[in-house]
């Protein structure tokens, strides 16, 4: 009765064995084409029918474009409106982490 709990307990341990060395194998495979670049070359996606979608979540946390500081509700941005022969434009200077309205003169 032993000899075949251990028979058992043998074939099952190579068949988890072999499994997991397949699965190995498999992935070290699919990294290989992915490094090579032959991966998803009969896929092609139609830009025109993809929609354009915020990848930014709301509500999220603001983010100063200049010096990446984290705003807070009461934080501003200071711009300025620039006008252009094509139309208008903001040019942003910063937050108030970065941006001296009147830059201190050296004596």
């Amino acid at each position: 009765m032993s000899a075949l709990l251990y028979l058992l307990g043998l074939l099952l341990g190579a068949a988890i064995f072999f499994y997991l060395l397949s699965l190995y194998h498999t992935g070290v495979d699919k990294l290989s084409a992915r490094r090579k670049g032959t991966h998803c070359r009969s896929m092609e996606i139609d830009p025109t029918l993809m929609e354009i979608v915020s990848r930014q979540a709301f509500p999220r946390e603001r983010i100063c474009p200049i010096c990446k500081a984290i705003l807070t509700y009461d934080d501003v941005l200071y711009a300025t409106r620039v006008e252009q022969p094509k139309g208008a434009k903001i040019l942003i200077h910063g937050c108030k982490y970065c941006y001296r309205a009147h830059p201190e003169e050296k004596a």
